[in-house]
């Protein structure tokens, strides 16, 4: 298993939604993964012939390796294509990367090991070998077209970063947050107690991505 990388910096981007102007981070892509517990109707059904696993066996993985400020996870239900669960979706540099058969818990691991280095490198790879079975191409291939903006975005300065709780990055405004913490001359604001705790437990490394 390939050690996690550090936290990297991030940006955000202004979004309004209900008349307020919120601060959205900007990840480089997402994991999907159906569950039982998000309403799947084969994933992670033992009765069904598929590996059990609670969400925790992917978002501890996730949470292990600090990738929140790169790749969101999401878990989710039916992802479609029932008849070759366990199934994961990455979305990464513009590409959906599906994954099936996931039926070992070793898979994970591999699975986080083969994003991270696709994050490392700025680009899509070819699955490693333990992969290699797992891994298929659902969609057709994209129109031979350059990526554009589909609209324009206002992206935040430095001042955006200061509106975001470091540890799950929501937007949480310091003046009326209720859970709070001062920390070498800032207040530092949380989304609830759970963020609060872990942060303490290691302010530096959450501090590092928000540039603190």
């Amino acid at each position: 298993m390939t050690e996690h990388s550090p936290r990297q910096r991030i940006s955000t981007v202004r979004v309004s939604a209900r008349g307020q102007d919120y601060r959205v981070v900007q990840v480089t892509g997402n994991l999907f993964v159906c569950t039982k517990a998000n309403g799947s109707c084969c994933c992670g059904w033992e009765e069904k012939g598929r590996m059990p696993f609670a969400n925790e066996l992917w978002s501890d993985e996730w949470e292990r390796r600090r990738i929140r400020n790169r790749l969101h996870l999401t878990f989710t239900g039916c992802l479609g294509p029932c008849i070759a669960g366990n199934n994961a979706l990455l979305q990464l540099h513009g590409r959906s990367i599906w994954f099936k058969d996931l039926n070992d818990p070793g898979l994970v691991p591999a699975v986080f090991d083969f994003a991270e280095r696709m994050l490392d490198e700025g680009k899509v790879l070819p699955p490693p070998p333990e992969l290699a079975d797992h891994v298929y191409e659902r969609y057709g291939p994209p129109p031979a077209e350059e990526w554009f903006e589909l609209v324009p975005s206002e992206r935040d300065g430095d001042d955006g970063l200061a509106r975001l709780d470091p540890v799950c990055l929501m937007d949480v405004d310091p003046a009326t947050a209720k859970h709070t913490v001062e920390f070498e001359g800032r207040v530092i604001a949380f989304c609830a107690p759970s963020c609060k705790k872990q942060f303490m437990a290691d302010p530096e490394s959450f501090l590092q991505a928000i540039g603190g």
